[in-house]
């Protein structure tokens, strides 16, 4: 049996800095994982390394080399007109170079998703009156369940449909695919309280690429990821979705 892997940032990191290698992973989780992918959100979230102009790019030149040495340059590509995501070879330095080229991308980005205030969103929560602890705690058939009740909060819309609304508001949504929607599942979540982000002036973006880390897993056997947040809000989205993709940590915990 040949299984699929897609691994999250943190293990990335993890492995660059030798705290764990490619074949404890597999071993840890399953043997059968012959190939693990990575994505253009691995290469974005690289783009946000500091330092030096020459500390940035022996860093990067780091970070290309441990995705090339795990993955063997698997990469899942998404195509947006088309909405399919392809599986291809392609080096993480060549990935880098194209997604840089348009400069103000990652800025509009991080605009996007810091137009709603942390006060704002306190407000909000605390006038859903769901009890956090127990939410967490539930399954994710549960925490969609519990989400729902309160669909007044979200002008008579369950979890799922306020996304589908929230796209057909935009300008040219028809390019909207699923991936857009598990970063609302994603946003949606964080802003009920389920799994919170410690929130900072980067967890916002940062909980964009989450989303797109999960999306991408979504075409795997398994989605590896060490953030415990992450994991959960993952779950969800699958479950919404109906995705088979088991979530796992580096250590084999659900």
């Amino acid at each position: 049996m040949s299984l699929e892997a897609y691994i999250d940032n943190n293990i990335f990191i993890e492995i660059e800095q030798k705290n764990i290698s490619k074949e404890n992973l597999v071993s840890n989780i399953d043997p059968n994982i012959n190939k693990v992918f990575y994505s253009a959100a691995h290469l974005q979230e690289a783009h946000e390394i500091k330092g030096s102009p020459q500390e940035i790019k022996l860093r990067l030149q780091n970070r290309f080399e441990t995705i090339s040495s795990v993955t063997n340059n698997n990469y899942l590509f998404h195509e947006l007109k088309t909405k399919i995501v392809h599986r291809i070879i392609e080096k993480p330095a060549v990935v880098y170079q194209t997604i840089t080229e348009v400069s103000f991308g990652q800025s509009v980005m991080k605009g996007m998703v810091n137009n709603i205030s942390e006060e704002q969103k306190k407000v909000f929560r605390n006038g859903l009156d769901l009890e956090i602890t127990k939410l967490n705690n539930y399954s994710p058939t549960e925490v969609i369940e519990q989400i729902n009740a309160k669909k007044s909060a979200f002008g008579g819309y369950s979890l799922l449909g306020l996304i589908d609304h929230a796209i057909t508001l935009f300008p040219n949504n028809e390019d909207f695919g699923l991936h857009n929607k598990f970063a609302g599942v994603f946003e949606l979540l964080d802003l009920v309280g389920y799994w919170k982000d410690k929130y900072n002036e980067k967890s916002n973006y940062a909980r964009l690429w989450d989303s797109n880390h999960a999306y991408f897993a979504s075409f795997c056997d398994y989605f590896i990821s060490d953030d415990k947040r992450t994991r959960n809000k993952a779950n969800v989205a699958f479950q919404i979705f109906n995705v088979k993709t088991k979530v796992i940590s580096s250590k084999g915990e659900n």
